[in-house]
């Protein structure tokens, strides 16, 4: 379904971890992975690649971002915790789906951030 990387990296001497969840999901279409988080967390722009978040908004559990936002520095600052990357706003917007089914077939509820903290 998506492959999980357990790889952490450092964003280039500002000081500030761009923070991925441990085995963060990564679309099917998506090529050379590795190279595509290297660039987005040292601010380069990754043109159609979009990252799923935590929300920090207590009203919502999760949010998709283009990854071009995150060349702002004020953005990667600010950004939640990164749980997948996926091509495509729609290849984004298919991974929220099949992770919210995940967690309703494992766990019988819709408390997504508990379950990939847990996980």
């Amino acid at each position: 379904m998506y492959i999980r990387s357990p790889v952490w990296h450092y964003n280039g001497g500002e000081g500030r971890l761009l923070k991925w969840m441990k085995n963060y999901y990564i679309g099917n279409d998506v090529k050379n992975p590795t190279r595509i988080r290297t660039r987005i967390t040292a601010g380069k722009f990754v043109p159609d690649i979009y990252v799923v978040t935590l929300s920090d908004n207590p009203g919502n559990i999760l949010e998709i971002l283009p990854a071009g936002m995150l060349v702002q520095r004020s953005a990667r600052a600010t950004c939640p915790l990164i749980v997948g990357m996926a091509r495509g706003k729609s290849g984004a917007i298919q991974m929220v789906q099949d992770m919210i089914e995940q967690v309703y077939t494992e766990t019988g509820n819709f408390k997504i951030k508990e379950y990939l903290k847990n996980r």
